[in-house]
């Protein structure tokens, strides 16, 4: 192409990022402050202090209200932004604050020793002379709003309004100001006071006004309350207790090439194509790259490992179908007549079938990783000793060994079983995915009344574990089985320690894959969720691992059918990443 024809990048719009990849690659420091705004950045943290004695002149309002901006500036999680500030300039109100911190000094009096107590008598004086008082508080708005972010962890929002404290503190400390934090107060009287709506919590009274002091150091520092802990010993390293057990992951796993997974991301950047415009393919092919080293290969070639079993709780009904059913698919699979079979076939797959715990005879052509004749009742005792549990892992390791050393680009699992849909329920109840009533589904097609007993074989289970949940993953293979979900763990942990992509299939399979995350979290590096089954907990297992399923189907089938469907996407999408045009620069 000559530079006449090349696709000219558009010009940026302005509020958007004019950085490039290839710049923040070339110098990835380049956002860096120069060396003396820098240091004017730490002179400011550094000498921040809490002050207790003001001068009476005013503060001007363009002062206050950079002051005030530069608190509004402050980070806040999903941009909730749930801070109020209430500035105070009458000398009435400041008055009656006085008095409340000082009605609550005196009750607080015996706690304190005549150095304290001098101390605190300074900052109640500092709330009249400052010309003026903040009062910084967290609206905490509508208890049902959704914000992005705090879910899960509710104070967030008040997280974000100690950051506006902190901001407004700095900035007034680079204006000269001084910043007097007075926390002894009953927050009921401050919100009497100043007519605060019940859902808002008062967090600061800060004095604000020109300093009548510039200490060097804190205060109660200066006057021997305590002194700054070295930094050594308020940061760990990796744990809490540097004397916990190592994590499994430390053991092997050598994690994600970050510096794969930057490049594939910036390459993105570079393709003529809006940002984000290939949507969740951009996170698949960047998670891809981590793994491997690059994007998806053309004409992808996948190991495909399909591991068999009995499960011992369809004696009570758990299925519509007896365990001689499991022998039947199996022995059609090795026929190739059934659909992962025919999907393997069709793209040149290579595909391995073995059996790890049937009931009835081994079918030709099916390899021989038998560890028992099924499990046992996981109602009345464990489905599986711990010798049957090392010895399922450890076949599933080799399987997966023996796939990867005939070439393949990645792994994908699957698994036949009747029955084990029950099992994978109760494996996720004792992971603590979920309540058994939400984690029981239709299976092969059950109806009401096999429900119900589905529920009750996993609520038996979580009856036997008692309160110690949830229970690693190797705990809660032993407790509930299957031989050939135990395998598949064994395989996704082989395939993330040779750095090998993994494609689950269904709910029994990515149940499989949260037990080996469970025992090694790095194992999650190497998980692609091929499709969301219509096996309702699917879903629920999928988020407890942080997946997003390539194709939603609402398949039910099993075998690794599902996963290989979504192998071409896959396929496709590095396909896009190494051949679509790049822009030229201007």
């Amino acid at each position: 192409m000559s530079s006449s024809d090349a696709f000219l990048r558009p010009p940026t719009p302005a509020g958007f990022d004019p950085s490039r990849a290839a710049e923040r690659a070339a110098d990835p420091e380049a956002w860096r402050y120069a060396d003396d705004a820098l240091e004017v950045v730490h002179r400011v943290i550094a000498e921040r202090r809490d002050i207790r004695r003001f001068r009476p002149d005013a503060v001007p309002d363009d002062v206050l209200g950079r002051v005030l901006a530069a608190a509004h500036r402050a980070p806040s999680v999903g941009l909730m932004q749930p801070w109020r500030f209430v500035v105070v300039r009458d000398v009435a109100t400041r008055s009656s604050m006085r008095r409340l911190c000082q009605r609550e000094r005196l009750r607080q009096a015996e706690r304190f020793d005549e150095r304290a107590r001098h101390f605190l008598d300074q900052k109640i004086e500092g709330v009249v002379e400052a010309p003026l008082g903040v009062v910084v508080c967290c609206d905490h708005g509508d208890p049902g709003a959704n914000v992005l972010g705090r879910g899960t962890i509710p104070e967030t929002d008040v997280y974000s309004t100690a950051c506006a404290i902190q901001n407004l503190w700095l900035a007034a400390r680079a204006e000269g100001l001084g910043v007097g934090w007075v926390s002894f107060y009953r927050p009921r009287d401050l919100r009497e006071l100043l007519g605060i709506p019940e859902r808002v919590e008062p967090m600061a009274w800060l004095c604000l006004g020109w300093p009548d002091e510039r200490p060097v150091r804190p205060g109660l520092e200066a006057a021997g309350w305590a002194t700054r802990l070295p930094l050594d010993d308020v940061v760990m390293q990796e744990c809490w207790d540097p004397e916990a057990p190592v994590s499994a992951s430390a053991t092997g796993n050598p994690g994600p090439d970050r510096v794969a997974a930057a490049a594939a991301r910036d390459r993105f950047d570079a393709l003529v194509a809006p940002g984000g415009s290939l949507g969740a393919l951009h996170t698949h092919v960047e998670r891809w790259a981590a793994v491997t080293g690059a994007a998806p290969p053309p004409g992808l070639r996948a190991g495909v490992l399909v591991c068999a079993a009995d499960h011992g709780h369809v004696d009570r009904g758990t299925s519509l179908f007896d365990d001689t059913v499991t022998t039947d698919i199996v022995a059609a699979t090795a026929r190739a007549e059934t659909a992962v079979a025919v999907l393997a076939a069709a793209s040149g797959h290579e595909l391995l079938v073995a059996d790890l715990g049937l009931r009835g005879d081994r079918p030709d052509g099916v390899a021989d990783c038998r560890v028992a004749d099924g499990t046992a009742d996981l109602v009345i005792g464990d489905a599986l000793t711990a010798e049957q549990l090392d010895a399922a892992w450890r076949a599933g390791e080799e399987l997966a060994g023996d796939l990867i050393a005939r070439g393949v680009d990645a792994l994908v699992l699957g698994e036949i079983g009747i029955g084990n849909t029950t099992t994978a329920s109760a494996l996720a109840a004792l992971l603590g995915v979920a309540e058994p009533a939400r984690l029981v589904g239709r299976g092969t097609g059950t109806d009401h009344a096999g429900i119900v007993r589905k529920t009750a074989v996993v609520q038996a289970v979580l009856d036997r574990a008692g309160s110690r949940l949830p229970v690693p993953g190797r705990e809660a293979l032993r407790r509930a089985g299957g031989l050939e979900l135990t395998a598949l763990a064994g395989a996704a942990t082989a395939a993330a320690h040779a750095r090998i992509p993994v494609v689950l299939d269904g709910f029994a399979t990515s149940v499989a894959a949260l037990c080996a995350v469970r025992e090694d979290p790095l194992v999650a590096d190497v998980l692609f969720a091929g499709h969301r089954s219509a096996e309702p907990a699917h879903a629920l297992v999928l988020q407890e691992l942080g997946l997003e399923p390539l194709l939603d189907l609402r398949l039910r089938l099993g075998e690794a059918s599902g996963a290989l469907l979504a192998l071409p996407l896959l396929a496709q999408a590095g396909h896009l990443h190494r051949q679509m045009g790049t822009f030229a620069e201007r």
